[in-house]
């Protein structure tokens, strides 16, 4: 037998005791290792149920976010088209005079140039006005070239251009002050832009490093096509 204390006056009493024999409160009982194991088990079973909904919900977000299981859940994104040449017809409102153009979509230089020239863009482009066709290529802001010639109203440009994989010598001539480089050999290069796949034309604008315009000629076959057929009613 063991003695505690009461918790009321103080008395040693036998652990035994329900009550205190000096003023008569109830001693609590003892709790019995027994029951402190029955308490510890129920803890445990309650923590482990509580995080049972956290572990199963971490795999759902997981593999939906993972590219092997988004490849068999998901639909694959459509690639959206490359842009390609068009065709279109201007009609000059004084003389009422129709021309029609195959162009290809505006290209920036392989390596931007610096200011003044920093937004500049091209486009390749094909002519007809029902007498005749010409090749150019159009700038948005008028090329301040280095390696011309200049001659009576106009320049003269020889360079590089490379129609696929194969590299030769261009001439090419602008008026002074315009936008337009027009190729001097039109036949020529009419013929290559419809049979090529791609081409580069070097160009050296005044104060920068060399510049390289690439210009796709998906789809230039096609619109060069309806171009001449637009042109042949004219």
């Amino acid at each position: 037998m063991a003695l505690v204390k009461c918790k009321e006056c103080g008395s040693e009493i036998s652990n035994k005791a329900k009550t205190c024999p000096n003023c008569g409160a109830k001693v609590p009982a003892k709790t019995s290792a027994f029951t402190w194991l029955v308490l510890i088990i129920i803890v445990v079973f309650v923590y482990v149920g509580s995080q049972e909904p956290s572990t199963t919900s971490r795999p759902a977000s997981t593999s939906s976010s993972s590219p092997s299981s988004s490849s068999t859940t998901e639909r694959p994104k459509q690639v959206s088209a490359l842009p390609q040449w068009r065709s279109f017809t201007s009609k000059d409102e004084m003389t009422g005079a129709a021309s029609t153009f195959a162009v290809s979509p505006n290209v920036e230089p392989n390596q931007r140039m610096t200011f003044p020239y920093g937004d500049v863009e091209a486009w390749l482009g094909v002519g007809c006005d029902g007498s005749s066709e010409w090749a150019y290529v159009g700038f948005s802001s008028a090329p301040n070239l280095s390696d011309d010639e200049t001659e009576s109203g106009y320049n003269v440009v020889r360079t590089r251009i490379r129609w696929d994989e194969h590299v030769t010598q261009v001439e090419l001539t602008q008026k002074w002050g315009a936008s337009f480089l027009h190729f001097v050999e039109d036949e020529s290069a009419i013929m290559n832009i419809a049979k090529s796949n791609s081409v580069m034309l070097a160009l050296q604008w005044h104060g920068q490093r060399e510049s390289f315009f690439e210009f796709p000629l998906r789809g230039s076959a096609a619109a060069l096509s309806e171009a001449r057929t637009n042109c042949a009613s004219f």
